[in-house]
C-alpha cells in the first residue's frame, strides 16, 4: 500500500525535474498521498524523515514554483528508497 501512495508524488516531482508544472489538482492529490504514506509509516513505528524532501518539493509546486533540479532528484530518490523498504516490510 505504501508504494501506491508514494508513486503519485514521485511521478509528479520527476516531471517537475524536467520543467513540467503539474496541475493544482494533481499537486493536491500527491500531497494527500504523501500524508497517507506518512501516517502509515508513523503508525508502524517508522520514521518518515525520508519523506521531507518530497514534501518540500510538493509545497514549492503548490506555491507555483518549480523546485530546484537537485531537490527533485533527492526527493525522487528518497521516495524510491522508502518504497523499496516498504516492499521488504510488507
Amino acid at each position: 500500500m505504501l508504494k501506491e501512495w508514494l508513486e503519485p508524488p514521485q511521478r509528479l516531482i520527476a516531471l517537475a525535474r524536467i520543467g513540467l508544472h503539474p496541475s493544482p489538482a494533481d499537486i493536491e492529490t500527491a500531497i494527500r498521498c504523501l500524508d497517507k504514506a506518512q501516517d502509515a509509516m508513523r503508525n508502524n513505528g517508522q520514521s518518515a524523515v525520508a519523506l521531507h524532501p518530497a514534501r518540500a518539493a510538493l509545497v514549492s509546486l503548490r506555491w507555483g514554483h518549480l523546485p530546484h533540479r537537485d531537490a527533485c532528484i533527492s526527493a525522487v530518490a528518497n521516495l524510491g528508497a522508502v518504497m523499496a523498504l516498504g516492499e521488504e516490510v510488507e
